[in-house]
């Protein structure tokens, strides 16, 4: 197979990959997390991990622009998942944190992302470890190349 043959197979098997967890995801998610798009619910997890989140760290954790956090927020805001407030310290800077509401989804996609990892993880532990690590020094070196490119948009 030549070089440009495998270069097409990854690819079109990256796509369906990405499909396939995707088609998952809505299979297996709750009806009431379907109005969020991926950005929502990953906002919505870093505001209920962290500590005093603001519009900046979390587009950090995120790897998303402030602007983009900001409009994130706003719509968050808007349908009652999270509340802005002052943090004492800083009156300038306005931090986030979530409604009750807003918890139950955090809670309903942390049990998500677990059932999702239990899945996945059947399958990995019936491949030879020494795949794996090939695998995950190839996924890592694939991100840190995805990294720099998002980080050259900025």
């Amino acid at each position: 197979m030549s070089m440009d043959t495998i270069y097409e197979v990854l690819l079109s098997q990256f796509a369906e990959l990405y499909e396939k967890q995707d088609i998952l995801a809505k299979l297996t998610s709750q009806e009431f997390l379907h109005g969020y798009g991926y950005s929502e619910i990953h906002c919505i997890d870093a505001i209920g991990r962290m500590e005093n989140p603001n519009a900046a760290r979390i587009a950090k954790k995120l790897v998303m622009t402030r602007s983009a956090i900001s409009k994130i927020t706003k719509k968050l805001i808007r349908s009652g998942d999270i509340i802005g407030y002052q943090n004492s310290d800083n009156q300038k800077e306005i931090c986030f944190k979530l409604t009750p509401k807003g918890y139950f989804l955090f809670k309903e996609h942390e049990q998500r992302h677990l059932a999702w990892e239990k899945r996945d993880r059947e399958f990995l532990e019936k491949i030879n470890p020494e795949i794996l690590e090939n695998v995950s020094t190839f996924l890592g070196d694939f991100n840190n190349y995805l990294h720099e490119r998002i980080k050259a948009f900025k």
